[in-house]
């Protein structure tokens, strides 16, 4: 384990000291536990503050504290220690912080891009002054991993103090780390008039009937620990956890090692697998609603990289179902694993590298749509052949931002979602089968969309609705041990009708990430 300063977490400070350490009255000695943050929101009035204006900081920090708790992948440089240099614009109303822009905001650093949430401004009458605090999020750059954190800075008149970040959990399996870090901020309050065609309000979506996990074991007749609290699960690697019926979104707390985080709902989750139904599948079905089927064409017709013999007869629904009849070894995640697959996901930076390695990766063994292995690859090269397609055959030519990204937000997903990760290059080509981000309330109105589209008579979406009613003609065994099948880009578990008494055996399509 690599140690850098050890922030030690004593017991937690009083809010006075808090704001000392943001004027510079006291030096930072350790982090801030967020019972604090918890405490202050809870109880401290809202301001009555109104304002907007750019907020930045200068990346060089007058103190800061760094601990290294995993790096499986031996990814640490020491620049990751340092916050990117940002400008966001922000407005203060009705005691709340709301960024002009909550979407993940590319930057200069070498390794952070950044993301700002929805925050609250309290007015501390001891010192008089108005204290701002605010999610945000730190994303790698050409990966999925997020750390989640809380910003906090004081206004006193048009004066900003320091800003303080933290923090103290992630969705990220091979690297996590403790940040506190105290940095010199910048406030320039704007004139209204400038900013008044792009008015900053709270960014509104769909709000879930959001309700506690521990409700879930009265309303239902479920046993207790039944979900990620069980003991199959290590609580510390556990960001959140939850479960949707339909009408309410029960949820976990968010708990990072500094107790609860206090902005639960603004925390970006990554996709990673995810995408490769929200992004390709999703993208497959509005281009086909539009333009009518595709997903029977051939893969060697639309890309070039691929116009190989092994690719004869190979279709776009090959792709999607990960059933090209390519591989090295049929042993589920192998292949996933191994250096090729690593190479599209990780080392290869630009399109056509990772578009090259994709196509000739693994040999083949058999013929198309016949055997399930899992490749990630396959689902960047739908990618590649959804965007080959439409430059062909329509004006437009990028399947996430032309297709999407409007379905998104006609159906009030927040902005993180309108957001994938892209090729550094001039392709700017989406990853397609992983990274993209939501938040906690996107997964509802995701939950609500899918069943819908599940269940309705209606003939849109078809290939989208093909994969939510799996059955054994439209889907492929995957991982025969569990009865898991896939299809589609989704995956789904055949149970035996005898289990629930039921006259047919039961089939629940599922999505699943790293």
């Amino acid at each position: 384990m690599k140690k850098l300063l050890i922030i030690f977490i004593c017991i937690p400070l009083a809010s006075q000291e808090l704001t000392d350490v943001l004027w510079e009255k006291e030096n930072l000695s350790r982090a801030f536990h967020y019972d604090v943050f918890n405490k202050s929101i809870a109880v401290l009035p809202s301001s009555n503050k109104k304002v907007e204006g750019i907020f930045s900081i200068n990346s060089n920090p007058r103190g800061r504290g760094f601990t290294i708790n995993v790096d499986h992948r031996n990814i640490y440089q020491e620049s990751h220690q340092n916050l990117p240099e940002f400008q966001i614009k922000f407005s203060i109303v009705n005691g709340t912080f709301n960024p002009s822009n909550k979407k993940i905001i590319k930057t200069s650093h070498p390794f952070w891009n950044i993301q700002f949430g929805t925050g609250v401004v309290k007015y501390n009458k001891e010192s008089n002054q108005d204290v701002v605090y605010y999610p945000f999020n730190l994303i790698h750059k050409n990966a999925n991993c997020v750390h989640n954190g809380i910003g906090v800075f004081a206004l006193s008149g048009n004066n900003i103090s320091n800003a303080l970040f933290q923090i103290a959990s992630e969705t990220c399996a091979y690297y996590q780390f403790d940040l506190v870090s105290v940095n010199q901020a910048m406030f320039i309050e704007t004139d209204s008039d400038i900013l008044m065609n792009e008015r900053i309000h709270p960014i509104k979506y769909n709000k879930t009937d959001i309700k506690s996990i521990r409700d879930i074991y009265q309303n239902y007749d479920v046993n207790n620990k039944s979900f990620a609290d069980s003991s199959l699960f290590n609580e510390d690697e556990v960001t959140i956890y939850g479960l949707i019926d339909g009408k309410s979104h029960y949820t976990s707390a968010c708990k990072t090692r500094l107790g609860n985080h206090p902005f639960c709902d603004e925390i970006i989750l990554p996709s990673y697998s995810l995408a490769k139904s929200l992004s390709g599948t999703l993208g497959l079905s509005l281009i086909e609603d539009k333009h009518g089927s595709i997903n029977n064409l051939y893969v060697k017709d639309l890309i070039k990289e691929c116009d190989q013999r092994k690719w004869n007869n190979v279709t776009l629904e090959n792709l999607s179902d990960m059933a090209t009849g390519q591989y090295i070894n049929s042993t589920h995640d192998l292949d996933e694993r191994g250096t090729s697959s690593s190479a599209v996901i990780f080392n290869l930076p630009s399109h056509n590298e990772k578009l090259n390695m994709a196509c000739k990766a693994f040999p083949k063994k058999r013929k198309p749509g016949i055997k399930f292995v899992y490749h990630t690859s396959d689902t960047y090269i739908l990618g590649a052949a959804l965007n080959s397609y439409l430059i062909a055959n329509t004006n437009d030519d990028d399947f996430f931002s032309d297709y999407v990204k409007p379905f998104f937000k006609t159906n009030q997903l927040s902005q993180v979602s309108e957001y994938i990760l892209r090729t550094d290059d001039d392709v700017n080509h989406p990853y397609t089968g992983w990274g993209m981000f939501f938040v906690l309330d996107d997964l509802f109105t995701i939950s609500l969309l899918l069943h819908d589209i599940k269940n309705n008579n209606s003939s849109r979406l078809s290939f989208l609705k093909d994969a939510l009613n799996p059955d054994y003609k439209n889907s492929i065994l995957a991982i025969p041990d569990y009865n898991i099948y896939y299809n589609n880009g989704f995956w789904s578990r055949k149970l035996d009708k005898n289990i629930f008494n039921c006259k047919e055996d039961i089939w629940i399509p599922f999505m699943s990430g790293f």
